[in-house]
């Protein structure tokens, strides 16, 4: 009767299957500089998370997440409502910027932010992407235990290399469009999002994981960005949500605000 019930659990182990992925990445900007970056996935939520930062993209809610550990604080909203704080920001920047110009320089001054202002609310995400071409080569390479195809990535120059897997497929269930575009909305550089939202380049992540990349920048540098860490766990729900006791709060607070008060000092 022992035998069978160690029979029976073994069989129940091996068709357990785990909801969520564990992904540690690790960037060298080629000056000597390495930061770590660690993405955990689950249900259509992401949380990715830094030394220093926070953010959580819930893709079922449309909400983003930061969280601010230093001062036991988050701020949470859409990615419009994302743009309209830091527009906000802005906004009061720009005001103690004009206040010391004369007229004519900031009537100039102020045209300019306006039409980047407008440019910021748009919401119609329309990027160039029909110079982007994704070309496979003969290279192959084995990272972390997965064969990885090697693809360059030009826009009439070379501007990337990257190593894909179809081994493994973490972003399966994850609508990987909505995901890029959520994200930029918090890190915004013009060239990676007219590549993020490349068909060639939406393909191979609905597909499997780019493994290693390097990024060819114009000053002659380049930046790598390997995977030293992949699993597939089940992770508590809660881990996507801030701490229930950290105060939610706007961005004016995070950068104004709080570093004036003092650590730990904002009361819910």
């Amino acid at each position: 009767m022992r035998t069978i019930i160690i029979v029976i659990l073994i069989l129940l182990l091996q068709d357990v299957t785990y909801g969520g992925w564990v992904i540690t990445e690790k960037r060298n900007n080629g000056l000597g500089n390495t930061s770590i970056q660690t993405t955990f996935i689950q249900n259509n939520v992401i949380r990715y998370e830094t030394p220093t930062s926070i953010v959580i993209i819930n893709l079922n809610t449309k909400l983003i997440t930061m969280v601010f550990s230093e001062y036991r604080a988050y701020w949470m909203g859409t990615s419009y409502e994302l743009k309209l704080n830091k527009i906000s920001i802005y906004d009061m920047q720009l005001e103690k910027m004009l206040a010391g110009l004369p007229k004519k320089e900031q009537r100039e001054l102020d045209s300019i932010y306006n039409t980047l202002k407008m440019q910021m609310l748009d919401s119609t995400n329309i990027v160039n992407t029909k110079n982007i071409s994704i070309l496979k080569t003969d290279e192959e390479q084995v990272i972390f235990g997965y064969t990885a195809q090697k693809y360059n990535i030009v826009d009439s120059i070379l501007i990337e290399s990257i190593w894909h897997t179809t081994e493994l497929n973490p972003y399966d269930d994850i609508n990987i469009g909505d995901m890029i575009l959520m994200m930029q909305q918090v890190n915004q550089t013009p060239i990676k999002v007219s590549l993020a939202q490349s068909k060639g380049y939406l393909d191979l992540l609905e597909k499997g994981i780019l493994l290693k990349s390097i990024e060819f920048l114009p000053n002659n540098n380049s930046v790598e960005t390997t995977v030293t860490n992949i699993r597939e766990i089940d992770i508590a729900s809660d881990f996507f949500t801030p701490p229930g006791n950290y105060a939610k709060v706007s961005l004016f607070d995070i950068l104004f605000v709080l570093p004036e008060q003092g650590f730990g000092e904002i009361k819910e």
